[in-house]
């Protein structure tokens, strides 16, 4: 199994990294994402970058098998 890790990124906003992964995770975009949890599109963008999102989604589909 996985263990997904959010580093400490500084932010104003109490915004819940794992739920947007999650989100990402079911293949909604940076701007979906962004609207739902009620923060800049480009704060997603960044995490997506920073936790390196796409290899992680594809390390997930791998493992379950889909």
């Amino acid at each position: 199994m996985i263990k997904l890790r959010f580093k400490k990124m500084s932010t104003n906003r109490n915004i819940d990294f794992t739920k947007a992964f999650d989100y990402y995770c079911k293949g909604l975009n940076s701007k979906e994402i962004a609207k739902l949890l009620d923060c800049s599109y480009r704060t997603i963008q960044n995490y997506m970058s920073a936790e390196n999102w796409k290899e992680k989604r594809k390390q997930i589909k791998n493992e379950i098998g889909t």
